[in-house]
């Protein structure tokens, strides 16, 4: 079994913070420096909402749908 990290809504900003992202007004995930939003392999915006997770060594983040999940086990992103 693979570790995993579970954390509530209100936790997901700091965690964010700790990446140099936050997220804006409209609910969608960006880098706190530039305002850009932060995109998913496929060149979505990710809202908040549907934040996934990230790929361990890197910063590739993943929607929470079954599309990304598919494409991560495939090996993909």
């Amino acid at each position: 079994m693979k570790p995993t990290l579970s954390f509530t809504e209100k936790a997901l900003p700091l965690i964010l913070e700790a990446f140099g992202k936050s997220i804006n007004k409209d609910g969608i995930i960006i880098e706190t420096k530039t305002g850009e939003p932060v995109l998913t392999p496929d060149g979505e915006e990710i809202e908040a909402a549907h934040f996934g997770g990230m790929k361990k060594g890197s910063e590739i983040f993943l929607k929470d749908d079954l599309y990304s999940i598919m494409n991560l086990a495939e090996g993909k992103f």
